[in-house]
């Protein structure tokens, strides 16, 4: 089981996910390693549309049992970072049980940002998909986000898996090992995916769900409802 907290060196997404060829429904399994928490999805810039990954995982979860509830912004496309903690905030004091964090790009930076501020005790966990990194992208979108600056430097204070890909435009691998070191997360090569977003190719993105999966499964049992 993964030991999080001391381990930054990425893993192949096989290495962390050893999960069976003979798994035909993901989302089935994902919904029973869910079924003790509230899942809480956080997307990012722009928000995430109905054929990003977020979206179909919070139908398919849906439809297995599982309870997901989805943070909601006012405005997705010029973010304000109180205004956006607000947003998460509010969504948290929704949930009855321990949650674990979905959290995409400008998402997972949300969750970073507020946990150091927060503490955020009703949360388990966190898989955190392709943080955006503000203070080195150089993109046009730069200026949208220049308010969720700093990136917190110290420990989240639950367990954390970071996704990060090979080719990612707002995330560096170097960078994500940086990123993975200073939260004491568990840093998943997740291949060559892009920024894992609105635009990327990648249906559901069975990969991701799995590594969920396995993630869920191993938090403490501390944390999860009677």
């Amino acid at each position: 089981m993964p030991h999080y907290g001391t381990r930054t060196d990425p893993m192949t997404t096989c290495d962390f996910l050893r999960t069976s060829v003979q798994d035909i429904d993901p989302s089935e399994k994902a919904a029973a390693a869910l079924a003790s928490y509230d899942v809480v999805i956080v997307p990012g810039l722009d928000g995430s549309n109905p054929r990003h990954w977020q979206s179909r995982w919070e139908i398919l979860l849906q439809q297995h049992g599982a309870s997901v509830y989805r943070v909601q912004q006012d405005d997705w496309m010029h973010p304000f970072y109180p205004t956006w903690k607000q947003g998460l905030l509010s969504t948290l004091r929704q949930a009855h049980r321990h949650v674990i964090l979905v959290a995409h790009s400008l998402g997972a930076i949300l969750v970073a940002r507020v946990a150091a501020e927060e503490g955020l005790p009703e949360v388990a966990g966190a898989f955190l998909v392709a943080p955006a990194d503000i203070e080195h992208y150089e993109g046009p979108a730069i200026t949208r986000i220049k308010a969720f600056e700093p990136l917190p430097r110290k420990p989240l204070p639950f367990p954390a898996v970071i996704m990060a890909s090979e080719n990612d435009e707002w995330l560096s691998l170097s960078r994500a090992h940086v990123l993975a070191t200073e939260w004491k997360a568990e840093l998943v090569n997740a291949g060559t995916v892009g920024h894992i977003g609105n635009v990327a190719n990648i249906g559901m993105w069975r990969d991701g769900l799995s590594a969920l999966t396995q993630f869920a499964d191993n938090l403490p049992s501390r944390t999860r409802a009677c």
